[in-house]
């Protein structure tokens, strides 16, 4: 008899619920856009910068910035396309910069772990088709807004070209899109640094095309 109870209680605790149970499947889409144009980047110098032998008693004992170098950065596509381009830090967590609002990238490490410094990206004179023309910048794509000459390349974000900047400012479509990129290079206070040996400073970052 208690089982026969039990088992009713347990048939109307479940029919209680039963109701506000969850389905039991869910969709998955896969969506996306093959576009018809290809798009090729180039950097000038083979996109290395290089500030060859440094001595240490040239570098403070606060950080020491190096003289800024510039690449030519260009797209160049088969027609007029909606393009982007994004900067990854491939020495992710080895800037030595503290101040966290001027985002930039790391020149790696010691080989005592100790960070060399860090380098940041900004652009000027960008054309689209050879026009001038106004960057903006967007972490997600979908928002935009506007890069001044001069303004920091933040690590992971897309910056492409508009013909009206401001607010609602869109990328425009370009089949070649060309911008100075400026590379300031800092390396920290000398006293995180061994003396006794040779410190390879080593920046590396990848430029992608974005398809927007």
């Amino acid at each position: 008899m208690k089982q026969s109870l039990s088992l009713m209680a347990a048939a109307v605790v479940l029919s209680a619920i039963s109701p506000v149970y969850a389905a039991s499947s869910v969709d998955l889409s896969v969506s996306g856009t093959i576009t018809p144009s290809a798009c090729t980047p180039t950097l000038s110098a083979g996109g290395v910068v290089d500030h060859g032998k440094i001595s240490v008693q040239d570098l403070g004992n606060t950080p020491t910035p190096l003289p800024e170098a510039m690449l030519q950065l260009a797209i160049n596509c088969e027609a007029a396309t909606l393009v982007a381009i994004k900067g990854t830090d491939n020495r992710a967590g080895t800037s030595a910069e503290q101040d966290i609002a001027l985002p930039n990238y790391g020149l790696g490490l010691t080989t005592d772990n100790k960070k060399i410094g860090w380098y940041r990206l900004k652009m000027l004179n960008a054309l689209a088709d050879d026009i001038p023309s106004a960057v903006i910048e967007s972490i997600d794509g979908q928002t935009w807004m506007d890069a001044p000459d001069g303004t920091i390349w933040q690590p992971n974000w897309m910056r492409s070209l508009t013909g009206a900047a401001g607010v609602g400012a869109v990328p425009l479509p370009m089949q070649v899109f060309k911008t100075d990129v400026v590379i300031a290079t800092t390396i920290t206070d000398k006293r995180q640094l061994p003396v006794a040996e040779e410190v390879l400073i080593d920046g590396s970052a990848t430029l992608d095309i974005v398809y927007l």
